[in-house]
């Protein structure tokens, strides 16, 4: 790489030199000799260099013009002046011509080297311009490469700046941290650009950040490193292929953890680096980085990394704040912490004449006494003496500033001083006295945005003030970057003070935020309802409804190219102004009318911008703020209770389908419209108006939102929940593998859910979810082979994924930071989590531990197993985690650890670590010295149910600890001693959970009813309960550790928020209606004709209803206590039949509802769903489960065939496919062969009747698939059966049935199609899922087109649909494409398996057992039409 460098720099001194010689010609050729000194000769020639040495020479020989008289009068002939002006013109072509070639090349060859960087960048500018709302991304890296701030003038500064230079030259000096600390206007950032550029000259310069207000990429550390990296990599060519490959890598990784990314991205990279000199960063301003924590994270990181890397340098400036002065003077790596830049040894009034002099040299106006003025009023005050001169430099009113400074003369502190300089120039800028509200107006604007805003912006804002350009300009001493389409930033700090100050200071320019707010918030409205549309980017112009954001291309460009950055300002942040405003009728009017307007409007495009977090964020404000607002008795100008209603449904319609909406921007109007409210004024107008894109729902279940923060993001039951120890974030794990980290204070997913794709034998595959002790990191084990640690902010991983082998291994204990993990087993394993390797422990290997926890202060470890040589008798095992320090084995009373219930937990250290609490399953409990492990006391010695789970639990304050004895008692002990306080009595059941209050004063117990009871720790006494959950809706509920938050799950899949620090903000949860039908799977059946269709109702009923009306026609019951596992209708809707858990068959009179028959069991193995069905004619009924099938007779009632397979064992199950269309022969398989029984055969005389198989080479496993036989033909069988090679893929086989099985032809599918096979009315074709196959043909083919197979119609229930269920979208076959999601509380694992569907439309229960039926026949019409006019 060095040698290639060499190679260009001398290819471009070649091209150099020949422009050079082509200057000299030309200058030699009018008669001026041209000398470059050899120093320059010899490199590059820069165009300074040569307008340099051309001066000189034309200095030396007179003028220009002098050259030419003397020229003129030679005595000449004319021949000769002719001759001597063409080789002027062909020496000037031939200077051009050079140059240009060297421009040029230079230009490819710069071209040339942005290859690599054009290939990695577009991802990332990507990212920051949709985030961005002006599209700016150069001004962010502007502002971070700190390009726009300036310098020392020359001779300025010389102290402090000789200073640095020392320092940095010492290469082994151990102090790798220059601080420069100082208050603020001091001249710091000046100082850390002036050094920056000098090594960047030098190419000593690695990387900078400047922090700063003005750009929200630089008020935080989250692209600190990217940042720092791309810096390097420009600055250190060598490493720029290393640093974009781990780019890259992170990107893919979605590493969020600062300090990985610090020795990733940068520390790794530098250390590489082969230097005989110091490299450096430079980090301005750190004091401008809002987030306490992350100042913290980044100069702790530096502290403990820069040592690695010898060679590596930081020049660190800030103002002296406390969390930074904190950890940098106390440690040893850090120099310059007493410098004070008032304080330098050489007087600052002497840089300040310079700065001063050299700034307004070039301005006549001003004379010495004006200089002279601000030199003497600045008293080595930078800042101050920067601000006037910017302002004399650009204002134009240059004399009014300079009359102003005839009255400075201020004295005292800095804050004085500036205060009366900002005051001056405020003055100055105004027009006359009518100006001074449109002033204060642009000036309010400026200061209360969220982020910077451009002129433009502002005159959208305020269309009246026709001065907004004006005054930017006139305040430039205090504003920067005046062109109209850039963001206006303010150049210092103590100017954004100034105007919020307080009246007598600011003294008459004061800026009321909350009316600055309004002024803001009203002004975004109307914008916003200007711009706001539906399909705002014209992307579905032929109505086809799009399924996924991500399938347009360049939505992030499209967003800049078609918006403004006041309409994407906008979006972004009007709630949150109206939030900040002050009290206003007519704005909350204007925001009512908004939001029954352009709501879906505005979360259409807040999704098209990747924003729905900050949508809820948003819309969480705006509630919060309304519910302070509404007095309990509403005035006027106040917001009504009905007011209150639809700004909560604005906001749970959002919190409620985030998933949908983030997937989707134009399902806002479809799906997620369909399911709001049934009577919302908010909502119905929206229905009215978006008719053509919502499919037709018919159900007799009112949908209602209570007043509960309800989100739901789970498809399947809920089956664990962690909250965070500030209870600011929480974890839920759902049974389909799906893992979701949702903020508790707005509702809003953060980040993507983890989902595992391929579930493996774990019926739970995601287990052990932990937060660290200061919450910012969560980690989680899946499938027993990984371990994930995450940040809790964003929801990303913070390095890659643990693998190892944890199989067996059910319970484990993570350290406070998650760096490390303990998993309790055989033999007891140590990992270290950041560096992936396995840490021996001190432990026999004999071992075996049934429990693990380590000490909150990560220091010791103890365990609770038993020896193999001994599993009778357990022991306590407590050793060192970083010493490997061993205390022999406590051996506990008698008693076992319940090792089949990993949920219980055996052991309990407390906060401080001082005490340890073990116990077993027979309720002993002993209290132990958290150091030694040395008993205390014990407890508990009574035998107790295993059902009852004993714990303990500790006073967060070391107080107390509470244990539950039995299950309708809790004891509570002292810490220290072990003395018990108070016995607690009053709950039913044994506690689920308990928490102490953070004084330690209560304690809160949570039952298997869901009450949350509290009580007086110190009396006993019972107090008034925290949640009175106590209905069989609730599955369970947690609290977080400051009682702050409290979390409800539900059957339904959905999770319920409570801020009980506002009890006013949501209520209490709804109790159903009926209690949800809980079986495996809900079976659902209908006939060919009419317009009924049967399902349970609960458990041991059934309901039929009416798809038309949506109303109920009648209920029938069963006596069996297992409950319906299978419901028929007859095809002409005569006749209902159900079959029973115990395999009963029960058949009734669809209309009168009389029950005919009870149908006596099948026996065999009640096992499986089974399968129930009527005949083509009705004339027999097929009930078949276990090894058992059975056909009656519906006439008679009584058994015509039978087919047993009971005596062959539970592994030869039944599966019955169907009858033949002249029901004589039934198909089906018994898991390992097709088979083809003859109903006519006499079955009693035979244990199996006689059947046809096919040959042995098809045996194959045939269970789990399903079939049909053709309703014309009684000879042809299809079979739809999953390879087990390829379980992913299905096949469709065809058979032959004649005097044997012959199998015809073979069908590949793409995917796995789950659904039921179907034949059309004639045979002709055969459907599966979405696909359809036309059969009469050698080979069968697929069928396409928009529309199904006419001869698929007219079977009412039980035509073949063709719609299924993929990850959580309803898709259609004709046309091929996603059409609609399925909310997620209405979601499950049995929609995968098979979705009741039949022509057009499907059907849903609620989770109040309610059918919902979805027609979607309105959509396909349009979505048809559209692909014909294409």
């Amino acid at each position: 790489m060095e040698a290639h460098r060499r190679e260009l720099e001398e290819k471009i001194s070649i091209e150099d030199n020949g422009c050079l010689k082509a200057l000299e010609y030309y200058f030699r050729s009018v008669r001026i000799p041209l000398t470059i000194p050899s120093s320059q000769r010899c490199g590059s020639v820069t165009a300074k260099a040569v307008e340099g040495a051309a001066k000189r020479e034309l200095e030396n020989s007179g003028s220009a013009s002098s050259s030419i008289l003397r020229y003129g009068t030679a005595q000449a002939e004319q021949e000769e002046i002719s001759r001597q002006r063409r080789m002027i013109e062909n020496a000037w072509q031939v200077y051009t011509i050079a140059i240009k070639g060297s421009i040029v090349s230079k230009i490819i060859r710069m071209e040339k080297d942005l290859i690599p960087y054009k290939q990695t960048s577009p991802k990332l500018l990507a990212s920051r311009q949709i985030q961005d709302n002006y599209g700016t991304t150069g001004s962010d890296f502007d502002i971070a490469y700190g390009e726009r701030v300036d310098i020392c003038e020359e001779g300025t500064r010389e102290d402090i700046l000789n200073s640095i230079r020392t320092w940095a030259s010492d290469i082994q000096m151990q102090s790798q941290i220059f601080w420069l600390n100082d208050a603020a206007g001091t001249g710091k950032s000046t100082i850390a650009a002036t050094m920056a550029r000098e090594w960047l000259l030098q190419t000593h310069l690695g990387g900078r950040f400047f922090f700063s207000p003005n750009s929200r990429m630089t008020q935080t550390t989250k692209e600190f490193c990217v940042t720092v990296a791309e810096d390097i990599a420009s600055n250190q060519p060598t490493l720029a292929p290393i640093i974009r490959e781990t780019i890259k890598e992170l990107e893919q990784e979605q590493h969020s953890w600062f300090d990985i990314q610090l020795q990733r991205l940068v520390l790794d990279p530098l250390r590489g680096l082969e230097t005989n000199h110091c490299i450096f960063l430079v980090v301005d301003a750190l004091d401008n980085c809002i987030n306490i924590e992350e100042r913290s994270e980044l100069l702790n990181a530096f502290i403990q990394c820069l040592p690695s890397v010898h060679h590596l340098k930081v020049l660190l400036t800030s103002r002296p704040l406390q969390d930074i002065s904190v950890i940098l003077k106390s440690s040893p790596l850090v120099y310059g912490s007493d410098i004070q830049l008032l304080d330098i040894r050489n007087p600052p009034h002497s840089d300040i004449v310079i700065y001063v002099e050299k700034r307004l040299a070039t301005i006549t106006s001003i004379s010495s006494e004006h200089r002279g003025a601000i030199i003497s009023n600045s008293e080595g005050l930078f800042l101050y003496a920067a601000t006037i001169c910017r302002m004399l430099e650009k204002s134009r009113r240059r004399a009014e500033v300079l009359k102003a400074l005839s009255g400075l003369g201020v004295a005292g502190s800095i804050e004085k001083r500036m205060d009366w300089l900002y005051l001056s120039i405020l003055k100055q800028a105004r027009v006359d006295s009518n100006a001074d509200d449109l002033l204060i107006g642009v000036l309010s604007m400026i200061v209360v945005a969220y982020q910077p805003i451009s002129i433009n912006t502002i005159s959208i804002f305020l269309p009246d003030n026709l001065q907004v350009d004006a005054f930017v300009q006139d305040l430039a001493g205090v504003l920067k970057d005046g062109n109209p389409d850039r963001p206006i930033k303010v150049l210092h700090p103590t100017f954004r003070e100034f105007l919020l100050s307080d009246r007598e200071r600011a003294n008459g320019f004061l800026i009321d935020p909350s009316a600055s707010c309004m002024t803001m918030a009203t002004a975004c409205i109307s914008t916003l309802e200007q711009m706001l549309d539906y399909d705002i980017f014209n992307l579905n112009a032929s109505k086809q409804l799009l399924a996924h954001n991500y399938d347009v291309p360049d939505i992030g460009q499209i967003i800049l190219r078609r918006t403004t950055a006041a309409e994407r300002y906008a979006s972004a942040y009007w709630a949150h102004h109206v939030a900040e405003s002050d009290i206003s009728a007519e704005l909350w009017t204007r925001v009512l009318i908004f939001l029954s307007q352009k709501l879906l409007n505005w979360v259409e495009l807040m999704s098209w911008r990747g924003s729905i977090v900050s949508c809820i964020e948003g819309l969480s404000r705006l509630y919060r703020f309304a519910i302070v607002q509404r007095p309990a008795e509403s005035g006027p100008g106040f917001l009504t209770f009905r007011d209150l209603v639809v700004i909560r449904h604005a906001y749970q319609f959002v919190v409620r389908h985030q998933e949908i909406i983030v997937d989707s921007a134009l399902q806002t109007y479809s799906m997620a419209l369909s399911f709001t409210p049934t009577q919302s004024s908010l909502f119905d107008s929206y229905r009215k108006r978006y008719r053509f894109l919502q499919p037709k729902i018919i159900t007799s279940n009112i949908i209602r939102w209570d007043n509960s923060m309800t989100i739901g993001g789970h498809s399947d039951r809920i089956v664990e929940m962690v909250l965070s120890p500030d209870g600011t974030r929480l974890i839920t794990v759902g049974m389909e593998g799906k893992l979701c980290l949702w903020s508790t204070k707005t509702g809003a997913m953060i980040g993507n859910p983890f989902k595992v794709t391929k579930l493996g034998r774990h019926s739970n595959p995601i287990t052990m979810c932990t937060f660290s002790s200061d919450g910012q990191r969560f980690a989680f084990r899946v499938e027993g082979r990984e371990i994930h640690v995450r940040d809790s902010k964003r929801g990303g991983p913070i390095h890659p994924p643990f693998t190892r082998d944890f199989i067996g291994y059910c319970r484990a204990s993570f350290t406070s930071t998650l760096s490390s993990v303990v998993l309790a087993g055989h033999p007891i394993r140590h990992w270290d989590i950041e560096r992936q390797q396995e840490v021996q422990t001190p432990v026999e290997p004999t071992f075996v531990a049934d429990d693990v926890s380590i000490s909150p202060d990560g220091q010791r470890v103890a365990s609770v197993g038993h020896f193999s040589d001994n599993k009778k008798r357990h022991c306590v095992v407590l050793w060192g985690l970083t010493t490997s320090e061993y205390f022999r084995p406590y051996e506990p009373l008698d008693g076992h650890c319940l090792s089949a219930a990993p949920r219980n937990s055996f052991i309990a250290f407390s906060p401080d670590s001082t005490r340890l609490a073990t116990w077993l399953e027979n309720g002993t409990v002993q209290l132990r010295n958290g150091h030694t492990g040395e008993e205390i006391v014990r407890f508990g010695t009574e035998i107790r149910s295993t059902n009852d789970s004993t714990f303990v639990v500790f006073c967060p304050l070391c107080q107390y600890f509470a244990y539950n004895p039995t299950a309708s008692e809790i004891n509570i002990h002292e810490q220290v001693t072990g003395k018990k306080v108070s016995t607690l009595r009053g709950h039913e059941s044994c506690p689920r959970w308990m928490s102490f209050s953070s004084d330690g004063q209560r304690l809160a117990v949570a039952a298997y009813k869901n009450e949350v009871h509290v009580w007086s720790v110190l009396t006993g006494e019972p107090l008034q309960s925290i949640f009175t959950g106590g209905n069989r809706y609730i599955s369970r509920c947690s609290l977080s550790i400051d009682w702050g938050v409290l979390v409800a799950i539900t059957y339904d899949h959905q999770i319920h928020l409570y801020n009980l620090h506002d009890r006013n903000e949501f209520g209490e949860i709804e109790d159903a209606a009926r209690e949800r039908y809980t079986t495996d799977r809900i079976p659902i059946a209908g006939p060919r004709v009419g317009s009924l269709l049967i399902i349970p109702d609960g458990r041991c009923s059934l309901r039929l209803w009416n798809t038309t009306t949506a109303d109920s026609h009648g209920q029938l019951e069963i006596d069996d206590p297992m409950g319906v596992v299978q419901v028929a209708f007859s095809p002409e809707g005569r006749m209902i039949a159900a079959l029973s858990g115990r395999s009963w068959v029960y058949i009734w009179d669809s209309e009168t509802l009389i029950l005919l028959q009870k149908l006596r069991p099948l026996g065999g193995h009640s096992q499986g769903e089974g399968r129930l069905f009527f005949s083509a004619d009705s004339s027999l009924i097929v009930a078949c489960r276990g090894g058992v099938a059975r056909i009656w007779d519906t006439q008679t009632m009584k058994p015509v065939f039978q087919c047993d397979n009971t005596k062959e064992g539970p592994g030869f199950m039944i599966q019955v496919y169907g009858l033949s269309c002249d029901n004589t022969r039934l198909a089906g398989v018994d898991g390992h062969q097709i088979h083809v029984w003859d109903t006519r055969s006499d079955w009693r005389r035979y244990h199996t009747p006689p059947i046809l198989s096919p040959n042995s080479k098809h045996s194959l496993d045939y269970m789990g698939t399903s079939g049909a036989l053709s309703p014309v033909d009684p000879s042809l069988l299809a079979v739809n059966r999953y390879p087990k090679e390829e379980p992913w893929t299905s096949v469709i086989e065809l058979w032959r049935i004649g005097t044997d099985l012959q199998l015809t032809a073979t069908i590949g599918m793409s995917d796995s199609v789950s659904s039921r096979l179907s034949f059309s009315s004639d045979g002709q074709y055969i459907a599966c899922g979405p696909r359809c196959m036309y059969v009469n043909a050698d080979p069968p083919y697929f069928y396409t087109g928009n529309h199904p197979p006419n001869s698929f119609r007219d079977m009412g229930f039980q035509n073949h649909s063709f719609l299924v269920y993929r990850d959580g979208w309803i898709h259609s076959g004709f046309p091929d494409r996603p059409l609609l999601p399925i909310p997620v509380e209405l979601r499950s694992l049995e929609l995968d398996r098979e979705l009741f569907a039949y022509g057009e439309c499907i059907v849903l229960i609620s989770n109040t057992g309610e059918p919902i039926l979805i027609d979607f026949s309105p959509l396909l019409v349009q979505a048809r039409k559209s692909d014909s006019n294409i």
